[in-house]
């Protein structure tokens, strides 16, 4: 995982880089990019999982800060890769399977995050622009060992959680405005994932899986772009994901630099 993280992130360096050179003179292009933007991002988000095949439902909640790259193929086709760091809390999962039973009240796991989007113009008017967008995430938790407090002897634990999460969607975005574009983002929206947990307590051990799979499957995203520059653009989203019992949330902020 480490050396895959190193060669992405190698990318997007001489990706910024040659797009920079690139800027300098036009005609030593070495590709047909429209424009190349780099930019950094934060979100955090409130999921409600089920698990133990829908028997019990609980909380994660996690931050990420992402580093990435956003490639204009041609007009209207944007194609964008990144990478970047999680903090995930897993409330109140249960691990019944193991030789002593073990439920998770253990704060943030860090880890880290890989993916992708794509986003292709399909419909432009005066004042409104019609996108087809869709994103895929995948987070690999780090591991964490901790002690099993009340036995009479040592016993530890150890979780390795990943989650993945993909959206795709149409996005209405009102372009009457001069540097300000709000947006709407209706999107089909899936999270799904696993927690690994190996239990050892001297002789005796044990290794349980639980799969995860959020609550809800259709997304309302509200936001705006604010240019602040040519080319220095601000992000700014809200998600909204109903389901039965309830509402969950998460917040989004990006900021892009357009190197050309």
């Amino acid at each position: 995982m480490k050396k895959i993280l190193i060669h992405v992130f190698s990318v997007f360096m001489i990706l910024s880089l040659v797009s920079f050179s690139f800027g300098q003179d036009q005609e030593r292009k070495l590709f047909n990019a429209v424009s190349i933007s780099p930019g950094i991002g934060f979100e955090y988000f409130k999921r409600t999982i089920n698990w133990d095949d829908d028997q019990y439902t609980s909380e994660i909640k996690s931050r990420l800060f992402t580093f990435g790259t956003e490639v204009e193929l041609q007009r209207g086709v944007f194609v964008r890769a990144f990478l970047g760091f999680s903090s995930t809390e897993y409330e109140s999962m249960v691990f019944r399977e193991l030789p002593v039973s073990v439920q998770l009240n253990v704060g943030y796991i860090n880890g880290y995050v890989l993916g992708a989007d794509v986003k292709k113009s399909i419909v432009q008017s005066e004042d409104l622009k019609v996108d087809a967008f869709g994103q895929f995430f995948f987070c690999s938790g780090g591991k964490k060992e901790w002690e099993i407090p009340g036995l009479p002897v040592e016993g530890t634990v150890e979780g390795r959680p990943t989650w993945m999460r993909a959206t795709i969607g149409p996005v209405f975005t009102y372009t009457g405005f001069d540097v300000l574009y709000p947006y709407l983002y209706l999107n089909f929206n899936k999270f799904w994932g696993k927690f690994n947990m190996d239990q050892t307590i001297q002789d005796l051990t044990g290794r349980e899986e639980k799969k995860i799979l959020g609550e809800g499957s259709f997304g309302i995203s509200l936001g705006f772009t604010f240019k602040l520059t040519e080319s220095l653009s601000l992000r700014s989203e809200a998600t909204f994901i109903p389901y039965k019992d309830g509402t969950d949330s998460g917040i989004m902020v990006k900021a892009m630099y357009t190197l050309y």
